[in-house]
């Protein structure tokens, strides 16, 4: 059981804190990782938001972090189309972190009434959805752009219950087109490739942390690592004899505090 990883690659919501707030001893946990010299990557399937950003909400929690220290799904999409298309036009159905990467890699983002322009068609969790939002990213598939999706998450918990996920904002155009998008976000292997290279380790070397099976620990699995559930977030333990066996994390924890308990000390 016992085996120090190099390196943690962390989910925030429902991991590391809870409506803004940090899970049990989550700072405390964080800060001992810290001294101890493990490096740490947090990975988030939020397209509204920048590493800035996630940076900022940590650090006012009493959590020492750096932006770098961060690998949102924005950063991952403005990164995955620049190395396959170099810098492209894209029509953008999502949260602004997602733009504000595309914008700073060198990619063209479009208004609505460009749709026949967009090489690609990027979509996530939309709070300004519209009719209008919906026809033009409908157009831009017909006319030949790639489709990607965000994340698959069909909900998430908001702070006064469950909203939508990113996967209710894709599920339409899927509909409309019968197209499937390329998933860049956990639990998909683009994303989790791309921690690694940040991180510059291999699967072996870390450890992949988070409260959902269906996203963080299908991630981990996807890279070949190791992975661990916190029940501080979306899986309780209740939930634990439902999991099929090819899902089954390596460790479940109470919360971080447990896990540095029992891995580092």
């Amino acid at each position: 059981m016992r085996k120090k990883y190099l390196g943690l690659i962390l989910d925030l919501d429902g991991c590391v804190y809870v409506d803004g707030k940090p899970t049990e001893g989550a700072v405390e946990a964080l800060k001992r990782l810290r001294r101890l010299g493990v490096k740490m990557l947090y990975v988030t399937n939020n397209p509204e938001i920048t590493s800035e950003d996630s940076a900022a909400r940590l650090k006012a929690m009493g959590i020492e972090c750096s932006p770098e220290e961060f690998l949102t799904v924005g950063e991952a999409v403005a990164r995955y189309i620049t190395s396959i298309s170099g810098p492209s036009k894209l029509l953008i159905l999502t949260g602004r972190g997602v733009e504000e990467y595309c914008r700073q890699m060198g990619h063209k983002v479009l208004s609505l009434n460009e749709w026949m322009e967009a090489d690609y068609l990027v979509v996530g969790f939309d709070r300004k959805i519209n009719y209008q939002r919906l026809t033009s990213g409908l157009r831009a598939l017909l006319n030949g752009a790639k489709f990607i999706g965000t994340n698959p998450d069909a909900i998430h918990p908001g702070r006064e219950g469950p909203e939508p996920g990113s996967g209710a904002f894709i599920a339409p155009f899927e509909y409309m087109t019968g197209m499937k998008p390329l998933i860049i976000g956990k639990p998909s292997r683009v994303i989790m490739e791309l921690a690694l290279r940040k991180l510059e380790m291999k699967a072996d070397e870390v450890l992949v942390v988070g409260d959902r099976i269906d996203t963080d620990v299908k991630a981990g699995k996807a890279i070949g690592a190791d992975t661990a559930i916190t029940l501080t977030g979306i899986t309780k333990e209740e939930d634990l004899t439902e999991i099929p066996h090819d899902l089954k994390p390596t460790y479940v924890f109470k919360n971080l505090r447990e896990l540095v308990e029992k891995l580092y000390e």
